[in-house]
């Protein structure tokens, strides 16, 4: 970063220096806010409980000022550590989820082989369930 803002401070002024420390800054804090709303949202899809939402925001508040303490090198490792696990579940949940996913192809390649424009609709997937975002709306006349 001090090479970056050395080098505009070179080529377009004293200023320079200034707006890369707010950008980085802006763009630290917005990553964090938008980082915590996906996991909060996430919590209150999973638990409806407030204590589960709680013991998240003080884990997140918790991980911030141990974050800004600690040294760079061990906060780059957690988040590799953080970046792993999260890959490690979605692989899962991918594997868990591919037979309804190669259920959802073989209706698209269906559709496709009849000559139609496919459309999803979940109650033609045998063992779909909770797919009430689907769901055929019905035609205003």
């Amino acid at each position: 970063i001090q090479v970056t803002q050395a080098a505009l401070n070179h080529h377009i002024g004293g200023w320079a220096p200034t707006f890369i420390a707010v950008a980085m800054f802006l763009f630290a804090f917005s990553s964090v806010v938008g980082n915590y709303y996906y996991g909060e949202t996430n919590i209150e899809f999973i638990k409806t409980s407030k204590t589960w939402l709680n013991i998240y925001r003080i884990a997140v508040i918790a991980m911030v000022v141990y974050g800004s303490l600690s040294g760079f090198q061990i906060v780059w490792d957690m988040a590799d550590l953080f970046m792993g696990i999260m890959a490690l579940i979605n692989l899962i949940v991918i594997a868990l989820l591919s037979n309804v996913a190669y259920k959802v192809y073989k209706d698209y390649a269906k559709q496709r082989k009849q000559g139609l424009d496919p459309v999803f609709k979940a109650k033609n997937i045998p063992g779909l369930k909770n797919a009430e975002t689907w769901e055929d709306e019905k035609q205003e006349a």
